[in-house]
């Protein structure tokens, strides 16, 4: 299913009446004191739910993740109070059965579903009578990450049709995303599908001028991405974390700033290739534990690639770009017809440092231009403006439930998840 697969794989295509349905979606969502504090991947899941609803499925059986538990039974990472907002949400989209016993937007939990995981597909048995089912966290269970065929037949041998409707993990060799696929005919379902079609339209066909943003830390996971830009943006902007390690790649001492020199000679071919560096020009330059560094060596007007021009430093660390970079930065997104932004460009955790992210967040918020913005930090950034300007939605903004996912789609690598 990756791309043109994908397009002769819409759910819309499919026969779905009477039909026991496998659900993969993304609920692996932020929760404090048993509340989920972050809806919006179980928000993703909901036209899906609900078109299977409209078709008159004879059952939804919706499966996921959250956190980390490593195949041991972790009780604080349990489904269950996923169960009880999504219930919630279903009940929100069907107010003319709010208050009513609809048994159709009920959602029995199962936390003990491998009791139910038949061997062979003519043992299947219907695990309840309800119309939509959610079973425990699927990476309780070690043969979830480790792409077990067993595991994945056992969860086939439930439905009829399986679903993704996870982004955020299809990047990703679990059985739940990729051996299942093997044992029932599969779909993308709603969002997964918009997910492809934004990220598809940013790599092959996006409006100039095309402005690539591009920060936070991890700078194995951002090379090819930048790599692919390099063919296609107009600019490439860089911060955060990973600027740091285009410093370092300079000649430049950065202090204590978190930086990555493992791929340190990466980032150098970046910047040869960008002609940013050559190798007349590698010396070094003492950078001054000062609140606010000017770094007016750095050659970037002949280059597509821009790095920050200036810096906020705290306790001999880098932890935000400066305010003429950020200038800088606004005035090129203000022009953009196409943006992709994925990375906060400062400490954006800690609100003295979260003036860059923010800056540019209300930047794309004013724009006119087609943006498509993923990762947690990023999407939470212009998620806050949106709600701070009081706005509704912008319908120019598409925010991916993926982070790493949708780096690896835009670096050009294929993801388990959607190919066959």
């Amino acid at each position: 299913m990756y791309l043109s697969s994908i397009k002769s794989a819409k759910i819309q295509s499919a026969s779905w009446r009477n039909k026991t349905v496998l659900v993969r979606c993304d609920f692996d969502t932020p929760i404090k004191n048993g509340k989920i504090t972050d809806d919006s991947r179980l928000r993703a899941a909901l036209p899906t739910i609900n078109f299977l609803l409209q078709k008159k499925v004879k059952q939804i059986i919706l499966i996921g993740h959250l956190g980390r538990p490593k195949g041991q039974v972790v009780p604080e990472l349990s489904l269950e109070p996923v169960t009880k907002h999504l219930e919630k949400l279903l009940s929100s989209c069907h107010p003319e059965r709010s208050g009513a016993k609809s048994r159709d937007l009920k959602i029995n939990f199962i936390n003990q579903f491998t009791d139910y995981l038949p061997r062979r597909k003519a043992g299947r048995l219907q695990i309840t009578n309800y119309k939509i089912v959610l079973l425990e966290n699927l990476r309780f269970n070690p043969a979830e990450e480790k792409n077990d065929k067993t595991f994945a037949k056992q969860l086939a041998n439930l439905a009829d049709i399986y679903i993704n409707e996870a982004f955020a993990v299809s990047h990703r060799s679990a059985a739940s995303v990729d051996a299942v696929k093997k044992f029932l005919p599969s779909y993308a379902g709603l969002n997964l599908e918009a997910e492809i079609k934004n990220l598809s339209t940013v790599l092959e066909k996006p409006q100039k001028p095309f402005v690539a943003i591009i920060g936070g830390a991890k700078i194995e996971t951002k090379l090819p991405v930048i790599q692919q830009f390099l063919k296609t943006a107009d600019y490439i902007l860089i911060g955060g974390a990973i600027a740091n390690d285009f410093l370092l790649a300079q000649g430049f001492e950065v202090g204590e700033s978190l930086v990555d020199k493992d791929y340190i000679d990466e980032a150098k071919k970046i910047l040869y290739k960008s002609e940013i560096l050559n190798s007349k020009s590698e010396k070094k330059f003492k950078i001054q534990n000062s609140k606010l560094f000017q770094n007016s060596k750095l050659k970037i007007k002949n280059s597509q690639l821009l790095l920050p021009t200036d810096y906020v430093w705290h306790n001999n660390k880098i932890l935000d770009i400066g305010e003429k970079t950020i200038k800088e930065y606004c005035a090129i997104l203000k022009s953009a017809k196409t943006i992709v932004w994925n990375g906060p460009l400062g400490f954006f955790e800690d609100k003295k440092f979260a003036q860059g992210t923010n800056e540019i967040a209300k930047a794309i918020l004013n724009s006119q231009a087609h943006a498509v913005i993923g990762g947690g930090e990023t999407g939470e950034a212009v998620k806050s403006k949106v709600k701070s300007q009081k706005l509704k939605s912008k319908k120019n903004i598409f925010i991916s439930t993926g982070g790493g996912a949708m780096l690896e789609f835009l670096g050009g690598k294929k993801l388990p998840g959607i190919e066959k």
